[in-house]
């Protein structure tokens, strides 16, 4: 039988109540647990991607390639957060694909749906995920690359530490040599 506790307990945590056995099965069944690892592609832009993801451990990122084949990550989602292309289940424009060895419950639309309906207040935790999203996007628009990273250091220190430059760099818009000149000199900052 699968461990879905880690499940129940942030559906407990955003409802305010305790599960009962009927909506503990009721989850189970719309739910599955998937395991990828690291460097695994979960899909690919083009994709009819038709699942969300909520992360029990590990990290996920979601970006974009460029037609020159630059890549540009958008999100990052870890432990107890979730990811996924709200367009679902559009052909996504996005890829995503796990940074480490990541677990995750994913859901189709169908059993979104239903769960969104019965469960409002996940509703409203992921319009706060909506919200970050064009935060986020506001910011690189009107934002230095160093106020961006300062951002990212306070809100996410430990994101910051799972994560190679590479991939900072490319969320905060900028080359892994311009990121290397930020980190210098905020450490001569601290000196």
């Amino acid at each position: 039988m699968e461990d879905f506790s880690v499940l129940y307990s942030y559906f407990e945590k955003i409802g305010k109540r305790k599960l009962n056995d009927a909506d503990k099965t009721e989850i189970a069944s719309v739910f599955r647990r998937e395991q990828f690892k690291k460097k695994e592609r979960i899909f690919s832009a083009d994709d009819e991607n038709t699942r969300h993801y909520y992360i029990e451990k590990g990290l996920l990122r979601m970006y974009i390639i460029d037609q020159s084949g630059k890549e540009f990550n958008v999100l990052f989602a870890k432990e107890r957060q979730w990811l996924g292309d709200l367009a679902t289940p559009a052909p996504t424009a996005y890829f995503l694909d796990a940074v480490e060895k990541t677990t995750v419950f994913s859901i189709d639309e169908d059993g979104f749906r239903l769960i969104i309906e019965k469960y409002m207040d996940l509703g409203a935790h992921i319009r706060r995920s909506y919200i970050f999203l064009q935060k986020r996007f506001v910011a690189i628009l009107s934002k230095t690359a160093e106020e961006n990273y300062e951002e990212l250091l306070k809100n996410d220190p430990d994101l910051v530490q799972r994560l190679p430059q590479y991939h900072i760099s490319s969320y905060l818009g900028v080359t892994p040599v311009f990121l290397s000149k930020i980190i210098a000199k905020k450490a001569r900052k601290r000196d």
